[in-house]
């Protein structure tokens, strides 16, 4: 063969394909090379298709655009028109960082979520007014989307809507405000506060929520609002169950009046992560919600002006007695699991003699199945990320009747077939 020939080969691609060959030989060892090299030479020049893309539309790209768009805007500093950056007006805690504490106890969103929503919740933050801390509170996982939850907490408190059974804004299951976002370089929804009907009402069905604040919210019992309704009314279930902290972080301004206001304790120590394995180190932190959606009983009325209704109370009040806000976990009925995860040795600080330890402990719960509350080196933290659902929960959905059938159309009367055949049988025996 003349260097013509070669160069002829290698222009035509002969020689890279016939090395294709060989190398795919070599990698996959047939059994009978030599009957498969004409196989092996077509899956080479025709490789395994690749199933083609869809037809983007031009809405699909206009949407996609303007999400990047968004997203490039999401984690730049908040400014002014003329460019000046704009202070935030509350405080809003470094959720990347707990979003590390998080992921030892096995409940994150990963690191490009986790700074996607500290960014966001510090865009809401300079656009609302009226709060003092605003955090995270979870992610609530629906049907077409899910819902990133921020709570905030009220500069002050305000007047129950006139004519509605339920807690004062600033106080009880409405101590705080919640907002909702689908998406986080959009904007956040704010949640109305929730009623006592509506929270008895969301305990008696048990619904995955679809992601569209303002859907009907079909289901069996009959539920009266929106899906924003019955998602407030989860949120307030949740947060009145699963919001822990650890024993001593707060007390009672008077020790001795059980009704006192709840301060910080100025004087906390950190438990060892040994004595955090125990349920009698941690607490709830949110006021206990009664069986009537309250988080406390009304004023019992007066026994000589009505009796009936004295006597009502009086009733309620012993079968479902309130509970302590600082209870503990081992008297709220509620199924606990408490673990430590990572470095558990104990450190001495050489400069000011603490002793500390890298180990992260945490408490899931048991009943709401996407709670944990996880606590590492003196910081402590609360999540949610789950379906909204308690385990025990009804979980029957009876389906309505089926449409009532139109009545089958009136043949008419026929005579009776066997009846000649039977008079005929019946002379034949007379003969």
């Amino acid at each position: 063969m003349t260097l013509d020939d070669s160069a002829f080969l290698k222009k035509e691609g002969v020689y890279d394909h016939l090395g294709k060959i060989v190398s795919r030989v070599i990698a996959e060892k047939p059994k009978d090379a030599y009957a498969l090299v004409e196989v092996l030479s077509r899956l080479v020049k025709e490789p395994a298709a690749v199933p083609g893309a869809a037809e983007v539309t031009e809405e699909e790209v206009a949407a996609l655009a303007e999400h990047v768009k968004k997203a490039r805007l999401l984690d730049k500093v908040p400014a002014t028109e003329d460019k000046e950056p704009i202070v935030v007006p509350c405080a809003v805690p470094d959720f990347v960082e707990e979003a590390e504490m998080f992921s030892w106890a096995g409940v994150g969103l990963g690191e490009a979520e986790s700074y996607k929503i500290m960014c966001s919740m510090r865009n809401m933050a300079t656009k609302v007014e009226g709060y003092s801390k605003i955090r995270f509170w979870g992610k609530v996982m629906g049907c077409d989307a899910d819902y990133y939850v921020a709570e905030a907490a009220r500069d002050g408190g305000g007047d129950a809507d006139d004519g509605e059974d339920m807690d004062p804004p600033g106080s009880g299951v409405n101590a705080f405000t919640y907002f909702v976002t689908t998406d986080l370089t959009g904007a956040w929804v704010k949640l109305p506060d929730t009623k006592t009907r509506e929270i008895v009402a969301s305990r008696a069905i048990k619904r995955i929520v679809s992601g569209k604040p303002q859907a009907r919210v079909v289901t069996h019992p009959f539920f009266d609002g929106k899906e924003e309704v019955l998602l407030r009314a989860m949120i307030a279930r949740i947060t009145a169950d699963c919001t822990l902290c650890i024993k001593g972080v707060l007390m009672r301004e008077d020790p001795e009046e059980p009704t006192s206001a709840i301060v910080d304790n100025a004087d906390f120590v950190m438990p060892t992560p040994a004595a955090l394995l125990s349920k009698d180190a941690w607490r709830h932190m949110a006021p206990h919600i009664l069986n009537n959606g309250r988080t406390a009983h009304k004023d019992l009325p007066e026994e000589e002006e009505d009796p009936a209704a004295f006597k009502a109370a009086k009733e309620e009040l012993e079968n479902d007695p309130p509970k302590d806000v600082l209870r503990g976990l081992n008297e709220d009925g509620l199924s606990w699991v408490v673990k430590q995860a990572g470095d558990t040795s104990m450190y001495k600080n050489a400069i000011d003699g603490k002793v500390t330890s890298n180990a992260v402990t945490y408490v899931r719960s048991l009943s709401w199945p996407g709670a944990v509350c996880v606590a590492q080196k003196g910081s402590y933290a609360n999540l949610y990320v789950g379906y909204g659902i308690k385990t025990g929960d009804p979980d029957f959905f009876p389906p309505a009747p089926p449409d009532v059938q139109d009545e089958p159309d009136d043949p008419g009367e026929a005579e009776e077939p066997q009846g000649e055949e039977q008079e005929a049988a019946a002379g034949d025996g007379d003969e």
